[in-house]
């Protein structure tokens, strides 16, 4: 059959091929979309199940990773070599002398005063004392008269001597008895007795006359040391004792006697006269702690400070210590000479003293908040890919908020910082760092 064109003219062959061909493109097209359509339809139906699943899965994940405790920690260090050590300490004199009567009597004179500088051997007072004078001339008297019987004894020794010569040699002729003889004999060994009896008298005339005469020497009051006066408790008039005891005006300059070691004055209460300190040389004792006394060696420098001179420093050294620690307060004496050649430190100044030394194998230095105490001992948190892990430890050192541990940590543990109760061991946490006021 003819195609034939709308008005009903017949079609060529080239119209009718492209009539066709135009027919099938739109049922293509459509097939396409369709065929799209499904794929992604199946291609939903197989990723939205596995996406709602990893979703849920996510969500899970995080709200279990909100549910885990979060905790502070600091990575655990061994603590530096050198250490530093500031205890207090007094300014006191390296001799400090406390000058007593040795002599009765009344203060004649008074030679220093307060603040005077003196010398070894200098008078400082003169006591008056005539019972102590009379005494000494009584017994030079005596030993005059023990020397003057000595010499009357040598005379007659002497001729006792001669006498028996003569009848000795009269009694060997035959012109004396023997009789003679041993009377003569007899009274040269009498006489010899009488010799030596005179010497022992003058002997212990003349030892009593050295003792007089050195108790009558105190008359004269003398400084033992070079240094300064610091107390003078007496005036001209007082009456002294040398039984320890003194009478009369009381000069007490030194508010604190303790600052220097000895032993509170007054006229009236224990009879000090005087009181000489060598301010040159200075030195201050302070009670080492345990813990650190071990680490503390004679002969070591330390560094002194006074709040009356801001910003100076006075070296000064250990001179020695009482190798043995007080049972009552667990401390070490020591003893820190200071030098101070300027001289711009007094007696009884409050320091500061700072030792500085190396102390081995102290150990790991930690928080004081980070230790759990359990029956079984001493335990710290250990924090191992967020793993608790509860370390049993060895402490040895406790300064207060810090502690150091000897044994059961290592350089690089994560220690959790005060941990709660929910921190127990194999517990998963969060982990976060500590504020820097916490840390080593």
């Amino acid at each position: 059959m003819n195609s034939r064109a709308v008005d009903g003219s017949p079609l060529s062959a080239d119209n009718r091929e492209k009539r066709s061909s135009s027919g099938q493109s739109p049922r293509y097209a459509r097939f396409l979309v369709i065929a799209v359509v499904v794929v992604a339809a199946l291609l939903l139906l197989g990723w939205w199940p596995k996406h709602m699943l990893n979703k849920q899965v996510q969500a899970k994940a995080n709200q279990q990773k909100a549910a885990l405790p979060i905790v502070e920690v600091v990575t655990a260090s061994e603590v530096r070599q050198a250490e530093e050590l500031t205890l207090p300490g007094t300014v006191v004199p390296v001799s400090t002398t406390h000058i007593y009567a040795r002599a009765t009597g009344y203060l004649k004179t008074l030679n220093a005063d307060i603040g005077d500088r003196v010398r070894r051997g200098q008078v400082l007072a003169i006591i008056e004392s005539p019972e102590l004078d009379a005494t000494v001339q009584q017994e030079r008297s005596l030993l005059q008269v023990s020397k003057s019987a000595l010499n009357t004894a040598r005379s007659q020794l002497t001729l006792q001597q001669a006498t028996y010569d003569r009848v000795h040699t009269l009694a060997r002729h035959g012109v004396l008895s023997q009789q003679d003889d041993d009377v003569a004999l007899a009274a040269v060994k009498a006489a010899t007795d009488a010799v030596q009896s005179a010497e022992n008298s003058v002997d212990a005339e003349a030892s009593a006359v050295e003792h007089w005469a050195v108790l009558g020497s105190y008359e004269q009051v003398r400084s033992p040391i070079d240094g300064t006066v610091t107390a003078r408790n007496v005036d001209v008039g007082s009456f002294v004792s040398s039984s320890g005891a003194a009478t009369g005006l009381t000069v007490n300059t030194t508010s604190d006697q303790s600052n220097s070691g000895g032993p509170p004055t007054g006229g009236a209460q224990g009879g000090e006269l005087f009181q000489i300190a060598d301010t040159h040389n200075l030195r201050t004792f302070i009670s080492v702690p345990e813990q650190d006394a071990v680490s503390v060696q004679t002969g070591q420098p330390a560094t002194l400070t006074f709040s009356e001179l801001p910003g100076q420093q006075f070296d000064g050294k250990v001179a020695r210590s009482s190798d043995s620690l007080n049972q009552q307060t667990r401390t070490l004496l020591l003893e820190v000479q200071i030098q101070d050649p300027n001289r711009r430190l007094r007696p009884g100044m409050f320091a500061l003293v700072q030792l500085h030394f190396n102390v081995q194998n102290l150990g790991i230095l930690i928080s004081g908040d980070s230790i759990i105490p359990r029956a079984q001992g001493q335990f710290v948190a250990v924090v191992d890919n967020n793993i608790v892990h509860l370390q049993q430890v060895h402490v040895g050192r406790d300064l207060g908020t810090e502690v150091y541990v000897t044994s059961g940590l290592r350089n690089g543990d994560k220690i959790v910082v005060n941990p709660t109760d929910n921190v127990q061991e194999g517990v998963h946490v969060q982990t976060q760092t500590a504020p820097k006021g916490q840390e080593r």
